[in-house]
């Protein structure tokens, strides 16, 4: 049973372009549907590029899935320190006011391993997501939030399917893009 907190692992064969050797770290796991954030794959921006007045704004932007891609999402250990927050599991939040957050970056209050920021959300309807679990789209685990964000987004993909077969480590070495070999 897939529950709030645990991981989705893309299987080695799922190409469906963003979700393509994606790791999601699932916000939100409710009868009513799913939420969660792609944490490996980075936009090539840091939040100072669209926010240029924050000047302690050095973090790193995600592609955090293909739903509401204009609106800006997080994910943080800050706890109830940051109002507003929702908790998700232990001391891992998502959201929060962005103002006090704002200010907190420019007091140099925040760094990278406390925080990370996503553009988009990944977002499943009711059973959905659990339907393509047992159509084996994904593959699920469990894992602390800090150990997550801590590793090299290129090879979190691979690191992770390992854990749950290490017989796939074929496919992690495998290229993204096998013409280029």
């Amino acid at each position: 049973m897939i529950k709030t907190g645990d991981i989705l692992i893309a299987k080695p064969f799922l190409q469906d372009g963003i979700f393509r050797r994606s790791v999601i770290y699932l916000c939100e796991q409710t009868e009513m549907g799913s939420l969660g954030f792609i944490i490996n794959k980075m936009q090539g921006l840091l939040l100072k590029d669209i926010f240029p007045h924050l000047k302690n704004a050095h973090f790193p932007i995600f592609e955090g899935g293909p739903v509401s891609q204009n609106q800006l999402f997080y994910t943080h250990t800050l706890g109830t320190i940051l109002k507003d927050s929702q908790p998700i599991k232990g001391n891992v939040f998502w959201g929060g006011n962005f103002m006090q957050l704002c200010e907190m970056m420019e007091e140099g209050k925040v760094n990278e391993h406390q925080i990370r920021f996503y553009v988009g959300y990944s977002g499943w309807d009711k059973n959905q997501l659990q339907q393509e679990i047992a159509n084996q789209v994904w593959l699920t685990n469990q894992t602390q939030y800090a150990q997550l964000i801590e590793k090299d987004s290129d090879t979190l993909w691979g690191e992770e399917l390992k854990k749950i077969n290490p017989s796939y480590k074929v496919f992690s070495d495998y290229p993204f893009d096998p013409s280029l070999n």
